[in-house]
């Protein structure tokens, strides 16, 4: 007999309610929970619910600790595994009615192979739960995953989403770490492309404003299936077909609000209301919804009371809306004005913010209530349609619904009551994300300003990173209203607390943008410090942009300001990116002695992020100067730091840069200890480019021991990874060792296979340093078969481009101009 599986939350809270003989209502007042949460508990309608209230209902039915364990787990779920078939379309829209034409008619376009159908039609219309209600159900066809990505096209309070920003959110739906992501849209865009190449996905993007918001997200695998959705034209998207939606027929739209509004088998002498009321919500299916809701929360109303409520509601709108959406403002009236003033409140509260959504914790901030009041009110709006609840418990507003609610907010509230909200709102992020911080970055905290006030969630490394991840949109948004409405202290500080996340995240676009207003804002300040922190974060996000000769110019601004304010650690900071940078302009000291000036205010202060960073980047210096014991001592050094901080991608460089110097010592079974030590550590967080560079190295150092066959093992699992994340240039390290370590075997044929990968993939960027490796391992392949002439051919066309790029020898050590003609002299 089959064991039945594990029960969920749900079954176990009404099973242990039922034991204890308490209905809903009961266990509801007595554990200071709303009883439609409870509902929602046991019906699985809801989000997991959190801790504190947790532990009030298993004090109230008595649960003993081994049941609490059991409740707890159960409630948190299964833990999800990072996966690359990702599978984000939101939940089956409820009541979905009508349709069947369009939905046939987009099978039969996919059927045609259009790869992209443009969903548009009117707001309101219906056009993103049809979208959905199609992904569904194309999605058994498309197994490899399915995306949903909302592009904020039509909201007036967030900033429609970037090409570059849903690249990223693709790519990391699709297992790529947020510091593989390059810096270029087109370079997203083609590692996108190359990621699904082999790959059936669904790709559904809700909300495009125009064609080249959505043109670099496209695939060019034929195989994969993009819907969009829009209030526009999308005219010059290629391969496409078009599904117009328009309002509902009479007939559907009277469906949909019998199913919503809980009337069926209402008699025939109805059907002139029904008709009437559908009339007067414009057979939008958003309007229809809402006064659905409206008329099943109010079970003592008749039909003929919703009527002439939504006349006299549309009457009082016609001055501020469109012909179009006034079917909608019009049930959204009549929603809002049977609400009692708290919950009002918080309708009109949630229209002002200024990210895309929010959780029970912001909103409550944002009301200035209890959680208890906070989510009964949330609840309350999303029982009628005013809200809806996503994943994680975070709530979201339909444009048009925001729009409505921003306007009341306008008109109602006075303009210090929506700042007081605002205030606490912003002043819950920055405590928030600070205390994320301390748990995913906490080596950051002497970089980061103090935040508002102390908060200590119970949280793991992996939930604090994910609420970071999370919440950027929202925390971006926040810094940008911020500067709109002049409050220029909260630019500066989030600039701050997110900074290093954004830099991780290789978020540079968006960095960017943040500390350039923030460097606006601290001037306004007035405040000197704030002014040098903004030159020296800009700096950075410049440097890894590549604009080496600006941010060249903001170290040194910052480094002069910081040095007149007694800035010590912005000085340090700033001595390490003109060490970077000195040969642009920024300054005329030698790199060597900014490093060493690093290092000794490091020290004098006990920075211990500073001194860490000094000694990895003078290691690092030193090994590629050839100065092995002198990068043994400093990788010992920057090691023995990333320990103490917590820094673990820092540990795993020293782990790796030591066992490099190691490796040219001599000391091949010291080197190889640590590149494995580093490949552990990198799979035990997380970091793919450590375990990459670990197995690297350490196919290299059994390689040049004599044991080529083992450095094959090492090379094939980097290129498993290496193409696991997208990463082409680790594929093309791979490549390169897979054929060294052939030549080394003999095996020429398979070596020039390698070589040849590699060089296609050194082509796309036209980097000489490694075209000349892959020459180099080409001509040592025709070597080993014999063909003399044809590797003369490859070291001279390796030698040209060491030449042309001006440089005299490479990182690998069989290429250099040396190297190669001492080769075409034997």
């Amino acid at each position: 007999m089959t064991e039945p599986g594990p029960s969920t939350f749900g079954e176990l809270l009404r099973g242990w309610r039922e034991r204890a003989l308490l209905t809903q209502e009961e266990l509801a007042e007595r554990a200071g929970v709303d009883p439609r949460t409870l509902r929602r508990w046991e019906t699985g309608q809801s989000a997991r619910p959190r801790g504190s209230s947790l532990r009030q209902v298993a004090e109230v039915l008595g649960l003993t600790d081994d049941e609490s364990l059991e409740m707890a787990a159960a409630a948190r779920g299964p833990a999800l595994p990072t996966s690359d078939r990702p599978h984000q379309l939101p939940p089956a829209p409820s009541h979905f009615v009508g349709r069947e034409a369009e939905l046939a008619a987009l099978s039969e376009h996919v059927a045609e192979g259009r790869a992209v159908i443009a969903v548009e039609g009117m707001a309101g219309v219906g056009k993103t739960a049809f979208a959905v209600e199609a992904g569904r159900m194309l999605a058994p066809d498309f197994p490899d995953g399915q995306i949903f990505i909302d592009l904020h096209g039509f909201s007036d309070r967030t900033r429609p989403l970037e090409p570059d920003e849903a690249l990223a959110r693709m790519l990391r739906a699709l297992g790529v770490p947020g510091d593989q992501f390059p810096v270029d849209v087109e370079e997203r865009a083609s590692l996108f492309r190359s990621l699904i190449a082999d790959r059936r996905l669904l790709f559904v993007y809700d909300n495009v404003a125009r064609a080249s918001q959505v043109a670099p997200l496209l695939p060019a695998n034929p195989a994969c299936q993009v819907l969009t959705t829009s209030r526009n034209t999308l005219a010059s998207l290629d391969r496409g077909a078009t599904i117009r939606l328009g309002t509902l027929p009479q007939s559907a739209a009277i469906d949909l609000f019998t199913r919503a509004s809980e009337s069926l088998g209402l008699p025939a002498s109805d059907l002139d209301r029904l008709t009437e009321v559908v009339e007067l919500c414009g057979c939008l299916p958003l309007a229809l919804r809402i006064a659905a809701a409206r008329l099943r929360t109010r079970p003592s109303w008749q039909l003929a009371e919703l009527v002439l409520r939504l006349q006299d509601q549309r009457g009082a709108v016609l001055d501020r809306l469109d012909d179009e959406t006034l079917g909608v403002s019009a049930a959204l009236d009549l929603s809002y004005a049977a609400l009692d003033e708290p919950t009002r409140r918080a309708y009109r509260l949630t229209g002002v913010i200024p990210g895309p959504d929010i959780d029970l914790g912001a909103a409550a901030a944002l009301f200035g209530t209890n959680e208890v009041a906070t989510r009964s009110a949330l609840e309350t709006l999303q029982d009628l349609h005013l809200l809806s609840e996503g994943p994680a418990g975070r709530y979201s507003m339909h444009d048009l619904t925001r729009t409505h609610a921003a306007w009341y907010a306008g008109s109602t509230e006075t303009a210090q009551d929506r700042s007081d909200a605002l205030i606490r709102l912003f002043d819950h992020y920055c405590a928030w994300a600070s205390a994320a911080m301390d748990l995913a970055h906490p080596y950051t905290r002497s970089r980061r300003p103090d935040p508002p006030y102390v908060v200590k969630p119970n949280w793991t490394v992996d939930e604090a990173n994910g609420w970071l991840d999370t919440e950027l949109p929202n925390l971006l948004a926040i810094a940008q209203t911020a500067g709109e409405l002049e409050m220029p202290r909260y630019v500066v500080d989030l600039a701050g607390v997110v900074h290093r996340r954004l830099i991780m995240r290789n978020l540079l676009r968006e960095a960017e943008v943040l500390h350039r207003s923030a460097l606006q804002a601290a001037e306004e300040l007035g405040d000197r410090a704030a002014v040098a922190r903004a030159h020296g974060d800009l700096g950075r996000v410049l440097r890894r942009q590549y604009d080496y000769p600006a941010a060249a110019a903001h170290f040194a601004r910052a480094l002069s300001l910081a040095t007149a304010e007694g800035l010590t650690l912005v000085e340090v900071e700033a001595h390490f990116g003109l060490a970077a940078t000195v040969q642009y302009g920024g300054s005329s000291v030698d790199p060597d002695e900014h490093l060493a000036r690093a290092l000794r205010l490091a020290e004098d202060v006990g920075d211990d992020l500073g001194q860490l960073e000094s000694h990895s980047t003078i290691a690092h210096a030193r090994l590629s100067e050839g100065a092995y014991q002198s990068a043994v001592t400093h990788f010992d050094q920057a090691l023995a730091m990333a320990r103490r901080v917590g820094y673990r991608a820092r540990e795993v460089d020293a782990l790796v840069g030591r066992g490099r110097a190691d490796a040219e010592l001599g000391r091949t079974a010291a080197a190889v200890d640590g590149f494995r030590r580093a490949v552990e550590l990198s799979r035990q967080e997380g970091l793919p480019i450590g375990e990459l560079a670990g197995m690297y190295n350490l196919g290299n150092a059994v390689r040049r021991s004599g044991d080529p066959s083992a450095a094959l093992d090492s090379y094939r699992e980097v290129l498993e990874v290496a193409l696991r994340i997208g990463s082409e240039n680790w594929q093309y390290e791979a490549h390169q060792g897979l054929g060294r370590a052939s030549v080394d075997l003999g095996d020429g044929h398979s070596a020039i296979e390698h070589h040849r990968q590699a060089r296609l993939l050194a082509e796309r960027s036209w980097l000489r340093p490694d075209l000349a490796r892959a020459e180099d391992g080409l001509a040592a392949a025709y070597a080993v078969l014999g063909d003399q002439a044809r590797a003369r051919q490859h070291w001279q066309t390796a030698l040209a481009l060491l030449e042309e790029a001006g440089v005299d020898h490479t990182d690998d050590p069989e290429t250099s101009q040396e190297a190669i003609g001492e080769k075409l002299r034997g």
